[in-house]
């Protein structure tokens, strides 16, 4: 999932990004979320801290009662560099601030030189960087998915229905694959900790060997990690 942070104090600007971001997305299957916020405030700051695997903020440097942009960039960096941050303003000559600032930014835009046209083409540009990232790619019920495997926690096996229950860090999915069909569609982060579990070796937060759970990010835990494969989930998780 690609999670948006828009903010701006103008309410008819937010609904033109939104409106921008949407019109990319509906050509698009990865899943995506947007959050408008008019100032930096409590929520803004829970987002910023939130383990979320890719994030892109559309900042405008002046906001009305808050921190600026480049101080709400300033703040992201100190915790992420990985996300995409796009700024804007409706003074072009600022843009030197935002550069000389060091915030690592995608792309600096003006809302008065084809703001859409511009803010159109710099969101396709960072899609693409995003879509460089690892995917599995899967239907269910008619629907295609595209998920990335950063965001996959663990995978584990229904009996019932004899189906793989993907968790990520923001929904579940059931697919119609095996288990050694997972294992090849995966990478070599992924550890079988037990016959019908597959770990995200990287999002493991800490492991309880005595009571055999594996804690995640998003608060969640799994008891599935049989006997046989704690020395090897040992070795695995101290190399990587």
């Amino acid at each position: 999932m690609i999670s948006f942070a828009v903010c701006d104090d103008e309410k008819e600007f937010r609904k033109t990004v939104v409106k921008t971001i949407d019109k990319i997305f509906m050509k698009n299957t990865i899943d995506y979320e947007i959050r408008e916020f008019s100032s930096y405030n409590k929520d803004f700051e829970v987002f910023i801290n939130q383990p979320l695997t890719s994030k892109i903020y559309i900042l405008d440097i002046e906001i009305c009662n808050s921190i600026s942009g480049i101080d709400i960039a300033r703040k992201i960096r100190k915790i992420d560099w990985n996300s995409i941050i796009i700024m804007v303003t409706s003074h072009a000559d600022m843009g030197y601030d935002a550069l000389k600032a060091q915030i690592m930014l995608l792309a600096f835009i003006s809302k008065f030189d084809d703001c859409e046209k511009n803010l159109s083409t710099v969101l396709k540009k960072a899609v693409s960087k995003i879509d460089n990232k690892k995917v599995l790619v899967f239907e269910t019920n008619g629907i295609s998915h595209r998920i990335y495997l950063d965001d996959i926690l663990y995978v584990t096996k229904d009996t019932v229905d004899r189906k793989c229950i993907i968790t990520t860090t923001y929904n579940e999915f059931a697919v119609n694959y095996t288990m050694n069909q997972m294992i090849e569609e995966l990478d070599e982060r992924f550890f079988l900790s037990h016959r019908s579990c597959l770990v995200n070796t990287e999002k493991i937060k800490k492991i309880d060997w005595k009571q055999n759970i594996i804690y995640f990010d998003q608060d969640k835990s799994i008891d599935l990690l049989s006997r046989d494969k704690k020395k090897g989930l040992k070795e695995f998780v101290s190399i990587n």
